[in-house]
């Protein structure tokens, strides 16, 4: 972070007037409509109970109770879409012109005010984060601020310690490698010699959703395979299948496939959460804190160990540890009136202590160091592999538009990926079949941009 405020100091330092700090009237009636999804649409206005774990989650009226505490003369309304529409009904919303904040749109880089000259102007600001929304959008060449997070979610392992120990091996540290998981997985998978009862070594997740491709990213990200080189368009982009490093990823991804459960590789009756009945060795995903609670409101939380996904082996983020991040963000909608008013309610949900608090509560991890101190908390030792990945993320790390994988520009080169996997964890398809069919799909793909 302390790198991301010097850029930011030297940056403002030539920045035109315009960008310069703005006043708000305090006295100015201002109505911020905010439309989307994230935990808005998963807790409501007045809050929900986890059926299964019994753990309590602030509704959003809280968070706005606090904002008008501040400034009582900017009124906010929350809209919220179902997650099955998600995209299509922000896009509907937005360029109908009735909202200032997109909640989870910065994806959506076509309806986003770019926040880069933003984040300029208020350094002291942007120093509390750990992460920005960076997207590609227009020249593809060049990356934009489309977002602020204000949930920040790293994949992490989760290990099952009885295993673990049934079958007498040891827990790995922060250092290992996915040769090593992978050697680790094999081992435990097969009859527990304590309890008798079948166990998997492995969980590759959401084998049962569209997120199946964030198992192929943990491990393109791990060997730098980087398909992608980015021109100024997507037509003048590149995308190449042909190097030994991609097919080893793919080989990878068969053999912790088949260290799963039938069900998980089938994609069918998959439990995600960590369980007493869990029988699984390790496990990954994000929401490290919402998984914690749960486990602790089951009286389990002594059961798991809580490390990184193992490093990075190859490229320039070497060292680094493998992982999908996800987040829940805001953006300020390109066609909003009340941009600066926007900007200032988006300060306040990342940064405002009280805010934070609401984030935590909600089963978030806070982008921001307060945030931080909070996970500390509530987590105790656990609390460090979350924190380990994030300190280490490159800088403007971002899952969804770079060099291993870009669900924005590519159409296909994601959306057949999703088929592919699947193909391959059930087993009806090789390694080089597998990215055989994806080659070919993008292929065609690329052809019709040109």
């Amino acid at each position: 972070m302390k790198k991301l405020l010097v850029v930011l100091l030297a940056l403002t330092m030539m920045l035109p007037a315009f960008v310069s700090a703005q006043t708000l009237d305090p006295n100015e009636k201002v109505t911020l409509n905010l439309f989307g999804t994230a935990n808005f649409v998963d807790v409501g206005p007045d809050g929900m109970m986890d059926l299964l774990s019994g753990v309590e989650m602030p509704g959003y009226n809280e968070l706005i109770a606090e904002w008008n505490k501040l400034h009582p003369n900017v009124e906010i309304v929350v809209k919220t879409c179902p997650w099955d529409s998600w995209i299509t009904s922000i896009q509907t919303a937005v360029l109908g012109g009735d909202v200032d904040i997109i909640l989870h749109g910065a994806t959506l880089t076509e309806l986003c005010e770019p926040l880069d000259p933003y984040l300029q102007r208020d350094p002291e600001y942007a120093a509390k984060l750990f992460a920005t929304e960076n997207k590609r959008f227009g020249d593809l060449s060049k990356t934009m601020v489309a977002g602020i997070q204000y949930v920040i979610e790293p994949s992490i392992a989760y290990l099952d310690n009885e295993i673990f120990e049934h079958y007498g091996v040891e827990i790995p540290d922060a250092s290992w490698t996915w040769d090593e998981l992978i050697e680790i997985a094999r081992k435990c998978t097969g009859t527990d010699p304590v309890t008798g009862k079948q166990t998997y070594g492995v969980q590759l997740c959401y084998t049962d959703t569209q997120n199946i491709f964030q198992n192929y990213y943990k491990l393109a990200m791990a060997y730098n395979v980087v398909p992608i080189t980015y021109g100024k368009t997507p037509a003048e982009s590149t995308i190449d299948f042909s190097s030994d490093k991609m097919l080893d990823v793919f080989k990878k991804l068969q053999a912790l496939s088949e260290c799963c459960a039938p069900n998980v590789r089938e994609g069918a009756y998959v439990v995600h959460d960590l369980t007493p009945e869990n029988d699984t060795a390790i496990r990954w995903r994000t929401l490290a804190y919402d998984q914690y609670r749960k486990i602790k409101a089951a009286g389990i939380e002594d059961r798991f160990t809580f490390i990184p996904l193992p490093v990075i082996e190859e490229g320039p983020a070497k060292g680094a540890h493998s992982t999908y991040f996800g987040s829940y963000n805001m953006a300020i909608s390109n066609n909003s009136k009340n941009k600066d008013w926007a900007w200032e309610f988006i300060k306040f949900v990342t940064t405002e202590p009280v805010a934070v608090e609401w984030t935590l509560a909600t089963g978030g991890i806070p982008n921001c160091e307060y945030g931080m101190e909070l996970l500390k908390e509530a987590m105790g030792d656990k609390a460090q592999a979350p924190i380990t990945v994030l300190e280490t993320l490159p800088e403007g790390f971002c899952n969804t538009t770079n060099e291993n994988y870009d669900n924005v520009n590519f159409g296909t080169f994601s959306t057949s990926l999703v088929t592919v996997l699947k193909d391959l964890v059930y087993g009806t398809t090789t390694p080089e079949e597998a990215i055989a069919a994806w080659k070919n799909a993008t292929d065609e793909y690329m052809a019709f941009l040109k």
